[in-house]
């Protein structure tokens, strides 16, 4: 399963299963996940788990910024939608949220098959 795990200056905070259905951050009280950090908007992002349009019994999560003052970064870009992989590190002001999605992997791995050559 699929999780997020929110780190600090290199501490792990805490750590969230993602299941379908969609995860609030922001600094306000009725976020999901909330940051106490004056660079976070109220409502600062979504994090949506979706069922894969491509891949059967997997899941697409997607990050999605919400309008906020400060955006949210992933790999050094200001995002507005970005479909995350494994690994990728999102910044939410003072924040970093990666995904860990290791079910995930075994499909970025392709075995090569070469049929033995047979001469007659």
């Amino acid at each position: 399963m699929a999780k997020l795990v929110h780190t600090q200056s290199g501490k792990v905070i805490g750590e969230y299963p993602l299941v379908k259905g969609s995860i609030s951050i922001g600094r306000s009280k009725d976020s999901d996940i909330r940051l106490e950090d004056i660079t976070v908007s109220g409502c600062h992002a979504v994090v949506e788990v979706v069922t894969s349009e491509y891949m059967d019994n997997c899941n697409d999560v997607y990050l999605i910024d919400q309008h906020s003052t400060n955006g949210t970064i992933i790999n050094g870009r200001h995002v507005k939608r970005h479909l995350m992989k494994h690994g990728e590190m999102a910044v939410i002001g003072q924040n970093e949220f990666s995904l860990i999605d290791e079910e995930s992997l075994s499909f970025e791995r392709t075995m090569v098959f070469i049929p033995e050559n047979k001469q007659g």
